[in-house]
Parts: C-alpha cells; sequence; structure tokens
C-alpha cells in the first residue's frame, strides 16, 4: 500500500514538482492554499484545476495498484473524545470478528523537536503538550480490557508532515465528508459548497468501500454491528 502510494507521489513530482517529503494537505491542497511546488514557475501553474488532478492520480495509484479495506466511520457526534471512544469499541469487535490485531495511529503532536533548534525548557513544553492532548486518546486504550483487547498499543500521535499514509487517510477522509454533505444536504444544514475535485478524488477509490457502507462510511449506532 506505501509502495502504491509513493509511486503515485513520484508521478506527482513529475507532472507537478511536488516533493514526496511536502506534506499534501487536504484542506490546503483543495482551498488553493499553501506552497507545494519545489519552484515558482511551477507554483504559478499549480492552479484549481491542477490540484484537483494531483489529488485524483495520488489517490488513483493508491486504489489501482495497493491491497487494502477501506472504512470511514461517522456517527451523529460532536465531541471528538466520545467519538474517539466509540471508534475503538467499534474497531475491537471489528478485529474480533477478522481475529486480528491492530496499532492506530493518529495525526498529532507527538513531543519531537524535529527542527533541533530548541532549548531543554522548551523540549520539555513540547513533550507536555504532547502528553495532554494526546490524554483523553490514552485513556480509552487503557480502559481496555489486557484480556481480550486487540488493539495492541496506545494510540501514536505521528504528525502527517512525517506520514505518508495519514497523508493518504486525510485526502480520503476530506473527500468522504465533501461527497456525504453534497449527497444529503438535508442532513448537514447550513450552507456548504461541496468540493468536487475533493470528491472526484475520493470517488477513485470506491473499489475498496465496504459493500454495506453508505458510500463508504460506516455509520455508528448503538446497536450497530462491525462489518462481516
Amino acid at each position: 500500500m506505501l509502495d502504491a502510494w509513493l509511486t503515485g507521489r513520484e508521478e506527482l513530482h513529475r507532472l507537478f514538482g511536488i516533493h514526496k517529503r511536502k506534506e499534501l494537505h487536504a484542506n490546503k491542497l483543495f482551498k488553493g492554499r499553501g506552497q507545494f511546488c519545489e519552484n515558482p514557475e511551477q507554483e504559478s501553474a499549480f492552479t484549481g484545476r491542477a490540484r484537483a488532478k494531483a489529488a485524483r492520480i495520488a489517490l488513483s495509484y493508491l486504489s489501482e495498484r495497493g491491497r487494502f479495506e477501506l472504512i470511514t466511520i461517522g456517527a451523529a457526534e460532536r465531541s471528538p473524545h466520545v467519538m474517539y471512544a466509540r471508534f475503538i469499541a467499534w474497531l475491537e469487535d471489528w478485529a474480533t470478528l477478522h481475529d486480528t490485531r491492530v496499532m492506530i495511529f493518529y495525526d498529532g503532536q507527538h513531543g519531537i523537536d524535529e527542527t533541533g533548534t530548541l532549548d531543554a525548557r522548551e523540549r520539555h513544553e513540547l513533550w507536555e503538550r504532547a502528553l495532554r492532548a494526546a490524554g483523553p486518546y490514552r485513556e480509552v486504550h487503557r480502559s481496555l480490557d489486557l484480556s481480550t483487547r486487540r488493539i495492541v498499543e496506545d494510540v501514536v500521535m505521528q504528525d502527517s508532515r512525517y506520514s505518508q499514509l495519514i497523508q493518504a487517510a486525510d485526502l480520503i477522509a476530506y473527500g468522504a465528508y465533501h461527497k456525504h454533505r453534497h449527497t444529503f444536504p438535508d442532513v448537514w444544514g447550513g450552507s456548504f459548497q461541496p468540493s468536487h475535485a475533493a470528491i472526484a478524488a475520493y470517488m477513485q477509490t470506491s473499489a475498496h468501500w465496504g459493500a454495506e457502507s453508505d458510500e463508504g462510511v460506516h455509520w455508528l449506532s448503538a446497536t450497530q454491528e462491525p462489518p462481516a
């Protein structure tokens, strides 16, 4: 799967000058923000149409050459911490059903001085902020029964700038969100202009959606069972 994604990243570098170590951040990419290309000429040519094409290419390479099952989770829940706990319970059931083990990587602060420019006090503060931010998620993991748990470790916080697969997940989740808001505007309410470019990129992954999913999304409810 990672090899498929990196092959797509190489294609983005060839076509647009986007280095594979440059973070492919969905919100910035689709809203025309940020600098992605290696030189001003390439950046000037990286228009909205080119950005949409880049997203489609990245996810098409992942989908056509990667072997994976795509599960996007949704729920009518405003609290991210409660949502995370419900997701972990669902994932435990899913892992039990498939007799497998799971590790979770989460886009968040990890307390590491990537620049190497911070002094001892600043590094300590960075680490403490990361620990506090991860606390609610870590507690969900530590509340699992050690004798039966399928998620084998506390959540691992990883900055998306340094994780290719988290960047892939970001593109997919962004597209899934826009797809559902576009299909069911009355459910979400409010004024919203969906990104058709994000939706088109997301549709590249449709071959990996579960048969019982709602356009790739599994909705959590009190009685919902994990997919067979």
